[in-house]
């Protein structure tokens, strides 16, 4: 399907939503002789039944095979979404039409458009520290480490050895390892001789995993500057690659065997890893714990939000909060391992399929998680986040131009699901919002949401940027915390803060006010590593601050600032024995939240400004979202949110779009 049948599908939203009441209560003994289908894979199907189109399908509960059906029929499940009873499925639209008939589905819609199947998707991790097995004798060596990979500066050495690590995979669940290349962005001065190679050995715990040498013939097409370039070498059969190799991977490159007047000039050193279905179990994620004993210069810091929010009052009066041993989920374009994160930066889920060129080629998420997290480290404490000990993981839904769908995320809040207890997270933040307009009854976004919500994760999500009273999904959730922009005017003084004129508001399907309260959210800073190389940078010159560092405003600019949030208050209940629930959590944080500015609007400011200290050290007891009815695809039976089978209706799928980011002035 190309883009104008996409629009096309959107457009006919309404249709689709009208057919879909009708179909949610036909009779049984009708349902094999309806096609309950979006409008416009129907008329797709009637244009052309082999033309192939990816799908949800929607069961009837958990324990229909409909999948087999698919299969049957020669498509494809591409996608378990088993937390809202349904998967994603590539076949054609005469075959989608079968499946639109069985009494085992509720509905079938797109999700996405077509695309050529491919039999293994890819990625490229590139060296972004410096390793330990030899000391590293490349000249400006620090040039060839970027978790961007190539950005214009080199490093360079003749018969030296260095080693390289900071690879952070984006790891994808159900998928093993098949190939592996070097790939190394380089040029050679001169031509060298048929004697003179370069010696690549992996090292895994600190073992050799065998030697590679890339010939004198491959390094001399790069002979020159004006034939910079990417070597591609295969090394895969150097050992047997898993994802846990990647927790200590470091790569070797030993130029021994160069003549003393010739040299190598690299501009990044990377892995380009091939994956597709297998068994592999093994993990690359690890978590870790940042003390958070001790108090926080605040004289230093250039972004006033910390102050405006009151989160450094939390970090500096004793016991010093600042999200130690809480991890928050971050739903985005990806996340880099930058110097502010470090360690605390668990890893990277993969569920977007298209191949990327980097971890973050977008930059989108590793800037939300920088406000999150940021300790200040890279700024010497001039730009920090508002938890800075907290960990993150991150969750890869879009791709590298920012484009991502609702079984994207639905698949990841199903991982979170799976791996709470696991990684300890608190906390998910969605700094995104649907491109279409639906009830939270029936949109599939907030089901989703919702399920975290009762099972003891805290959803976070932006209100949108469309500057009207109209919110879409998942932000018209009732049960989750949504939140609005304010302009702070880069002052503490509260005096002049005004709402931010593009922040969304409105009433949700229960007539109360949206946001649930707001936090700043514009022209705020943030650390981003080589931000020229990204996809966000060149859509937006303007907003570069420096190479390093990024200026944006939007909702999902404030979101991620009640997240932080979140987490220092679930710190404080870890580490003093209490229980609070997602809805303890939304309570204080808008029983605290501050009133007393010039612009504060209840309509579009929900409870007022985000207060973290004043939330931290409250003693009220109280729970939001008190006899709020579920979404209505959660109620079966006689238990009303029973997890393990969900009921449903007609639900239409629509592409989601960053809608939360504000690029006016």
């Amino acid at each position: 399907m190309n883009m104008t049948k996409l629009q096309k599908s959107l457009c006919l939203f309404l249709n689709l939503f009208l057919i879909s009441s009708l179909f949610a209560f036909a009779p049984s003994s009708s349902v094999n002789t309806i096609v309950k289908a979006q409008a416009a894979l129907v008329e797709m199907a009637a244009s052309d039944q082999n033309e192939v189109v990816n799908v949800i399908v929607q069961k009837v509960d958990e324990t229909t095979s409909v999948e087999k059906q698919v299969s049957r029929l020669g498509g494809e499940v591409t996608k378990d979404l088993n937390i809202i009873d349904a998967f994603a499925a590539e076949m054609t639209a005469g075959s989608a039409m079968e499946i639109a008939r069985s009494s085992n589905v509720r509905w079938v819609s797109l999700d996405a458009p077509v695309q050529q199947a491919i039999a293994s998707t890819r990625f490229t991790a590139w060296a972004s520290a410096n390793g330990t097995v030899v000391a590293n004798g490349f000249t400006n060596y620090a040039n060839m480490l970027s978790p961007v990979g190539k950005n214009g500066n080199f490093g360079y050495g003749s018969r030296v050895k260095g080693a390289f690590g900071g690879f952070m995979p984006e790891f994808s669940p159900g998928v093993s390892i098949t190939k592996v290349e070097l790939r190394l962005h380089l040029y050679t001065p001169k031509t060298l001789t048929s004697t003179e190679v370069v010696k690549v050995t992996p090292y895994v715990g600190g073992k050799a995993s065998g030697v590679a040498s890339i010939p004198a013939a491959a390094l001399n097409s790069y002979t020159g500057t004006a034939k910079v370039g990417t070597l591609n070498f295969d090394i895969t059969s150097l050992r047997t690659w898993q994802w846990s190799d990647f927790t200590t991977l470091q790569l070797l490159i030993d130029q021994s065997a160069l003549s003393t007047k010739s040299s190598v000039y690299y501009d990044a050193v990377g892995l380009r890893v091939w994956t597709s279905a297998g068994a592999d179990t093994t993990s690359p994620l690890g978590m870790t714990t940042s003390s958070d004993t001790t108090a926080v210069n605040t004289g230093v810091i250039t972004n006033v939000f910390p102050k405006v929010i009151r989160a450094a009052e939390a970090w500096n009066t004793a016991p010093y909060y600042q999200g130690s041993g809480v991890t928050v989920a971050v739903v985005d374009s990806g996340n880099f391992r930058t110097d502010g994160l470090g360690a605390r930066l668990i890893g990277e889920v993969n569920f977007n399929t298209s191949e990327h060129t980097s971890t973050d080629g977008y930059g989108h998420g590793s800037y939300v998680a920088g406000v999150i997290a940021d300790d200040g480290s890279f700024s010497g404490g001039q730009y920090m986040g508002v938890a800075p000990k907290v960990n993150i993981l991150g969750l890869r839904v879009a791709d590298d131009y920012g484009m991502s769908y609702e079984s994207d995320v639905v698949a990841a809040m199903q991982w979170v699901y799976d791996n709470k207890t696991t990684y300890n997270i608190r906390v998910v933040n969605l700094s995104l919002n649907s491109s279409v307009y639906q009830s939270y009854h029936t949109s599939p976004l907030d089901a989703a949401a919702e399920i975290l919500w009762f099972n003891g994760v805290v959803v976070v999500t932006s209100a949108g940027n469309n500057g009207t009273a109209t919110l879409y999904p998942p932000a018209n959730d009732p049960f989750v915390i949504t939140v609005g922009a304010m302009d702070d005017r880069n002052t503490v003084d509260l005096n002049d803060d005004v709402m931010a004129s593009f922040s969304a508001w409105g009433l949700d399907d229960l007539g109360r006010h949206k946001p649930d309260l707001v936090a700043p959210g514009k022209n705020i800073i943030a650390y981003l590593p080589d931000v020229n190389s990204l996809t966000i940078s060149q859509q937006h010159p303007e907003n570069q601050v420096t190479t390093s560092y990024f200026r944006m405003s939007g909702t999902s600019v404030s979101t991620p600032m009640v997240s932080g949030a979140a987490a220092i208050l679930l710190q404080k209940a870890q580490e003093t024995g209490q229980t609070l629930t997602p809805d303890q959590v939304k309570y204080l944080l808008m029983q605290t939240a501050n009133k007393n500015w010039t612009g504060y609007d209840s309509a579009k400011a929900g409870a007022g400004l985000l207060d973290v200290y004043a939330a931290l050290t409250n003693t009220t007891s109280g729970s939001a979202n008190t006899n709020v009815q579920p979404s209505q695809l959660l109620t079966t039976g006689t238990n009303p949110i029973t997890f393990g089978s969900v009921g449903w209706n007609s639900v239409g799928w629509n592409s989601v779009g960053w809608n939360s980011d504000y690029w006016g002035q």
